[in-house]
């Protein structure tokens, strides 16, 4: 299983429950709908920075992570690729995140504790 971690910062001039709240409702609901995430996206998880640590400078590097989960390399290429994605789901991307500082990694997983 390959999952693509993805440290996500938010567009400068948007509020952090504006931000959230897109990713968390619109986003969630496009990606979960999306012909192209039902045939390649096996999970897809959220992690929100908590708004306490917005408090302390330099605290949120980043505005939250998410995950996504695959079978191989070559059906998260197969996705960030597929026409469906394309059309509907990277535009929306730009809608909330800074994609310039956004950062995306591919992983394997290896559990230490479970």
């Amino acid at each position: 299983m390959i999952k693509v971690i993805v440290a996500i910062k938010k567009l400068p001039d948007l509020s952090v429950a504006d931000f959230q709240s897109h990713w968390r409702n619109q986003h969630a609901a496009l990606v979960k709908s999306n012909p192209a995430s039902k045939r390649y996206i096996r999970k897809y998880i959220q992690c929100h920075t908590l708004p306490s640590e917005y408090d302390t400078p330099g605290n949120a590097a980043y505005d939250g992570t998410a995950e996504l989960w695959f079978d191989s390399v070559e059906d998260k290429n197969k996705f960030f690729s597929d026409p469906d994605y394309l059309r509907d789901i990277q535009p929306d991307e730009r809608r909330f995140a800074d994609m310039e500082h956004t950062r995306f990694f591919v992983t394997e997983e290896f559990n230490v504790i479970i």
